[in-house]
């Protein structure tokens, strides 16, 4: 039994975010063959969940970095949350480099600002996906709102009224890269929080324990699988501490330069089915190694 472990945004979908009919069938073919299949993705699981569900894809879910653990019918096994200290701290911070954020819970994602997060949300499709059209980008961003996967709060401060809500990841935006030098500098001295990024504009913000590589350890050995067994494939920051741990480690050919460094292959783009070629062609060499 082997495990495989796959980026959602620029690397499970295309750049028309849908999964392309050779990736479901690549995934489908893999699961008949015994290997197991899972989603590891830094969306809310209900973002992760309509894509899937529109590809009648019903797979495990390494949800926001890690910090959810969802089963193949979809219901919660593990989660670690920011405790609200840290929370605390990570909105200082942000606010002091006047850095626009969003919050993902346990109840959902949430903005204080639309304009803001329909603006970001353009930019997260572009980043994955830079050859997407306008048009692309607009029914992307438009549909994250008309699916109600995010939620407008006029304060964040009222999340922590919510008894029971667990807050997973806070997701800063800016274009300022001098803002976001400063804001990391402020966040690394904050006890036990992973800071990566999905883009160059963006910073990630979980607890430590909340990150690709961690939740992919820790679904391993739920299921009895050795990390040697196992093979990864992402294309951006917040895929590189699943793509150290994973036996095979595959970037997208999208992937920056520097992922395809960290990784042993390099696949083809989103928009070629590159998690179908990655499927079909290294897990072979990984037969055949094993042999």
């Amino acid at each position: 039994m082997k495990l495989i472990a796959i980026d959602m945004d620029g690397t499970l979908v295309s750049k028309q975010l849908k999964v392309t009919k050779a990736n479901k069938e690549a995934i489908e073919k893999a699961r008949e063959e015994g290997h197991m299949v899972v989603i590891a993705t830094g969306r809310s699981f209900d973002e992760a969940k309509y894509t899937l569900s529109e590809a009648e894809l019903y797979l495990p879910l390494i949800c926001v970095n890690g910090a959810e653990i969802r089963s193949d019918n979809w219901e919660k096994v593990t989660s670690i949350p920011i405790p609200s200290k840290q929370y605390f701290d990570i909105e200082k911070a942000l606010r002091a480099n006047d850095i626009y954020y969003e919050v993902y819970t346990s109840e959902g994602t949430y903005t204080d600002n639309r304009e803001k997060a329909f603006k970001v949300m353009k930019d997260i499709v572009l980043t994955s996906n830079p050859e997407a059209t306008e048009d692309d980008v607009h029914k992307a961003a438009l549909r994250r709102f008309k699916l109600g996967t995010v939620n407008f709060i006029s304060d964040y401060d009222m999340l922590m009224e919510k008894e029971g809500l667990e807050i997973y990841k806070v997701l800063a935006f800016s274009s300022e890269q001098e803002k976001i030098a400063n804001s990391v500098d402020m966040l690394r001295k904050i006890d036990h929080l992973a800071v990566s990024s999905s883009a160059n504009n963006n910073l990630e913000i979980t607890n430590a324990d909340a990150q690709k590589g961690v939740a992919l350890e820790k679904f391993s050995k739920l299921h009895n699988i050795s990390l040697k067994d196992t093979m990864a494939i992402g294309d951006n920051y917040n895929d590189v501490s699943m793509l150290e741990k994973a036996g095979i480690s595959v970037a997208m050919g999208n992937a920056y330069d520097e992922i395809k460094q960290i990784a042993m292959h390099v696949t083809k783009t989103n928009d070629e089915s590159g998690v179908a070629y990655a499927i079909e062609n290294y897990l072979e060499e990984k037969k055949t190694s094993l042999a």
